[in-house]
């Protein structure tokens, strides 16, 4: 072996030792770990938004919190961004997050009672627009990293809004109900005030993602979504514009959405792919709704890709 080689292995300062190299490993390895752990927060998987099913007669309301339901868009804060219920960046102002807690929290972005379009156009801008921030609210009603039941989880989604100290963030009020009558009369309060219904959430389940009786909403008209898939020509005074729109729902089913469209929607529809929500009251036998009419286009939905005509 060549002398200096030799001496090398021996002295454990030198510069390319056995011990040297031991010990650039050893910090390459701790600095890829530290890179790792740090991707991995950044990109942790956002939790699953709870998702409602539909009030009906026969619950056990003394089992469950009852709150507003905002007429506004749903927002996950991840710890480290807002997301959409369909997991799209909604991009916010810095200001507007800035010292949020790294633990996630589950709230609606609400600009206030029957103001949805401004919220919804807050939301939908490719920048964020201060002024259009500055009206809404992060109404935050759940904290999903918590453990227990929505009971147990309440005070500490309290206390970390509180800490937080932003006007714009605020806890949505909770308070519990004594019978079905008394739900009843709370939503007819709620009606004449101009809110879109209530939420009721059961006092005993833990944060799970998913449609389940966890989460129940109440509101005096039924509304769903579809996708417009097609605008049929109009008749009589509408000749020329929009008639209606084709709409496909989650099903597979179609059907038309004339009543209730704005004459601007008929002069400009909205294009192929985008989502809308409709009003209804119940369900034909074959599963359709009845008296389906057009209520808004919801922008903050992930448009769908065109369909191509069959020849």
């Amino acid at each position: 072996m060549h002398p200096d080689r030799a001496a090398s292995l021996k002295n454990p300062h030198a510069p390319w030792s056995v011990f040297g190299l031991k010990r650039l490993y050893s910090l390459c390895w701790k600095l890829l770990f530290l890179i790792v752990l740090g991707w991995s927060a950044a990109h942790a998987t956002p939790p699953s938004p709870t998702l409602a099913q539909r009030y009906h007669p026969g619950v056990d309301v003394t089992a469950y919190w009852v709150s507003e339901k905002y007429d506004g868009v749903r927002a996950i804060w991840t710890g480290g961004e807002l997301l959409s219920r369909q997991g799209l960046p909604i991009r916010a102002p810095a200001w507007f997050t800035a010292g949020w807690p790294a633990e996630p929290l589950d709230g609606e972005l609400w600009a206030g009672r029957g103001r949805f379009a401004a919220a919804q156009a807050a939301v939908a801008g490719a920048t964020p627009d201060d002024a259009q921030w500055r009206q809404l609210r992060y109404m935050v009603f759940d904290l999903p990293g918590a453990p227990g039941g929505f009971g147990a989880r309440l005070p500490a989604l309290q206390r970390t809004v509180a800490a937080l100290d932003q006007p714009w963030v605020q806890a949505a009020p909770q308070w519990r109900v004594s019978s079905h009558g008394a739900l009843m009369a709370q939503l007819r309060a709620h009606d004449k005030a101009g809110a879109e219904g209530l939420m009721l959430r059961s006092d005993d389940a833990p944060y799970r993602g998913g449609r389940s009786e966890d989460l129940l909403k109440l509101k005096s008209f039924d509304d769903a979504e579809g996708r417009v898939v097609g605008h049929v020509p109009g008749r009589g005074k509408y000749a020329g514009q929009t008639g209606a729109l084709l709409v496909e729902l989650p099903d597979g089913r179609r059907l038309r959405l004339g009543s209730g469209l704005p004459d601007a929607l008929r002069r400009q529809p909205p294009p192929v792919g985008t989502v809308v929500t409709y009003r209804f009251n119940g369900t034909h036998a074959g599963g359709l709704p009845r008296f389906a009419r057009f209520w808004r286009v919801r922008a903050d939905a992930p448009p769908a890709a065109p369909e191509i005509p069959q020849k």
